[in-house]
């Protein structure tokens, strides 16, 4: 005992006192569209999807990247030629919609060397994820209070997800000083916090946990499979695709997998303390 008591002293605390300042080496891919040329290349070179191109008008190309879909595998960053592709240490992602976490841009394409030149960036891309939080946060203020009870619920996923949530628990990040606790049946939880893309042996019990957890529910999707079924796909023979194609979906935290400390983020968004990249104290 003695032993124990003397080895902690020496180790002194570990737990950090802003988790959110702890960044690893990349992030999520950004794409400086006033460099891009719109040749096409990370859209090929993307294993998901998540780099989209489309033609909507004669001489007008768009171009898309969705968080949601991303894997983080940093391919469209090597095949860019005009390195218009840079890796951010941006990870504390959080988002109320999909579509929150897609930007799209335009592009004037030359006819004679289909060589594309940055018009604007869709403004009907949504809120800012701030904004987003901040407009979530107001929906639930009242009913969670200040402490959450979360179900994790594994649809189907690698397990890299669940890596990465169980070390929210450890003594760096220690997410229960933030009022939250994970519980083992739905009927205790306020929230569900789901992995995976939704197998279809899945499907049924997804659906029967969450009727079973009581009102007001909320749902988090995690990972880029939870948020769209990632690698996967959706509708294949073997997965639905993201969560909200079984269940509605309140907040999405992308990442494959996210950090521990993009699901803190995420549910702390989900609690309503703290606004997602807000950057303010917690109360």
């Amino acid at each position: 005992m003695l032993s124990i008591i003397a080895r902690s002293i020496k180790t002194g605390i570990l737990t950090e006192a802003d988790p959110f300042d702890v960044h690893p080496s990349f992030g999520f891919p950004v794409v400086d569209f006033s460099r891009c040329t719109a040749c096409d290349e990370c859209t090929r070179s993307c294993p998901t999807g998540a780099i989209r191109t489309a033609t909507p008008a004669p001489g007008l190309k768009t171009l898309s990247l969705s968080y949601a879909a991303c894997i983080q595998c940093r391919e469209c960053v090597t095949a860019c030629p005009e390195q218009a592709v840079s890796v951010s240490r941006d990870v504390d992602l959080a988002a109320y919609s999909r579509e929150q976490l897609a930007r799209t841009a335009s592009f004037d394409i030359a006819p004679t060397t289909g060589r594309g030149t940055f018009r604007q960036v869709d403004a009907r891309a949504g809120l800012t994820l701030p904004e987003s939080a901040a407009r979530f946060r107001e929906r639930i203020r009242g009913r969670l209070g200040r402490s959450l009870h979360v179900r994790q619920v594994d649809a189907g996923s690698c397990n890299g997800c669940e890596a990465e949530i169980a070390a929210t628990t450890n003594p760096l990040f220690d997410l229960e000083r933030f009022g939250i606790h994970l519980v083992a049946s739905p009927r205790h939880a306020d929230v569900l916090l789901v992995t995976g893309p939704v197998t279809r042996n899945m499907e049924i019990a997804l659906r029967r946990t969450y009727e079973a957890a009581p009102e007001p529910r909320v749902v988090v999707a995690v990972g880029a499979c939870g948020c769209s079924g990632g690698i996967f796909g959706e509708g294949t023979y073997a997965a639905v695709g993201g969560v909200d194609r079984v269940v509605p979906v309140d907040v999405y935290i992308p990442g494959c997998p996210p950090r521990p400390q993009a699901i803190l983020n995420g549910l702390l968004v989900a609690m309503g303390v703290r606004e997602a990249r807000g950057g303010r104290e917690l109360r």
